[in-house]
């Protein structure tokens, strides 16, 4: 069987302070947009493996390192009773770019891990899925548009995405998460303030001011000329900790028009459209 598992966007992204446990509190609405990576199941006898094509593939490890690996050991090792797998995963979202694609992965290996079981984990897949990273639950979520708080794993609200398209401009910067994170300079969380405070849970129209943008310039300072560059042709915004930017256009000409005019800043650039309905929307008999 597979499962296509899409890519996703911080479409707004707030940064509400330093927890005492060390994370950091965040409110972010996640959506899910129309670029995949593919993810096969095969039973075999011995071990679970895992094999990587796709013109997104060089460097990414096919060993223990990798989420799908770690969610098939992690579910087996809550209980999870299941035949070895023969993973097969196609890679189309570029890796450490704040598209989410390893976090799409592992969410998917869970849901074919459970549809061969023969015996389900003691936790719930959404319990497995937060062990395993914080962008990793919304994956299972049952619309495309979800404000997460928390860690990432509070459902706050959800919404229906919008019809819109979206140019994704990718430079291929390296962008390290744990120093984005370092580099933040965050109040520690009151939480008694965030409770008495109102939450606007209604999706926005436009996307919002990315919290980690200016620790991720700290981080990779090339991301401050390419964001300066693409700024030039429209108002792009940064995904995740990045080094991904997007922008939103209302049909897919304009969006075409946009991604020509910044094809030659980007490494790779593409028009995809957001999604509707579950994250992950349904599992595939293999051809």
């Amino acid at each position: 069987m597979r499962i296509h598992s899409p890519a996703k966007l911080n479409w707004t992204l707030e940064i509400l302070g330093r927890r005492a446990d060390g994370f950091h509190e965040i409110r972010s609405w996640l959506v899910a947009i129309g670029l995949y990576d593919s993810l096969s199941f095969a039973a075999q006898n011995a071990t679970s493996t895992l094999t990587i094509s796709g013109p997104m593939a060089e460097g990414i490890p096919s060993d223990r390192r990798n989420l799908i690996l770690k969610a098939d050991a992690l579910w087996r090792k809550a209980g999870g009773v299941a035949p070895f797998a023969a993973w097969g995963l196609e890679k189309y979202i570029p890796a450490a770019g704040g598209l989410g694609g390893g976090s799409g992965n592992a969410a998917a290996a869970l849901l074919l891990l459970q549809k061969h079981s023969t015996t389900q984990p003691t936790q719930s897949l959404e319990q497995l899925a937060l062990s395993l990273g914080s962008d990793v639950p919304f994956f299972l979520q049952q619309q495309s548009a979800i404000l997460m708080g928390g860690q990432g794993e509070q459902v706050l609200a959800t919404a229906e995405a919008p019809e819109l398209f979206i140019v994704l401009a990718i430079p291929f910067i390296s962008v390290p998460t744990p120093g984005v994170f370092r580099n933040l300079d965050a109040p520690d969380f009151d939480r008694n303030a965030e409770n008495n405070s109102e939450v606007d849970l209604s999706f926005p129209a436009e996307p919002g001011v990315n919290g980690l943008l200016s620790a991720a310039i700290i981080a990779a300072p090339k991301l401050a000329l390419f964001e300066s560059d693409l700024s030039k042709v429209a108002r792009f915004h940064l995904s995740g900790s990045g080094g991904t930017f997007f922008c939103i256009a209302e049909d897919p000409q304009s969006a075409a028009n946009i991604a020509a005019e910044v094809d030659h800043l980007c490494q790779h650039s593409c028009v995809v459209p957001l999604l509707r309905g579950p994250v992950i929307a349904e599992i595939l008999p293999e051809k």
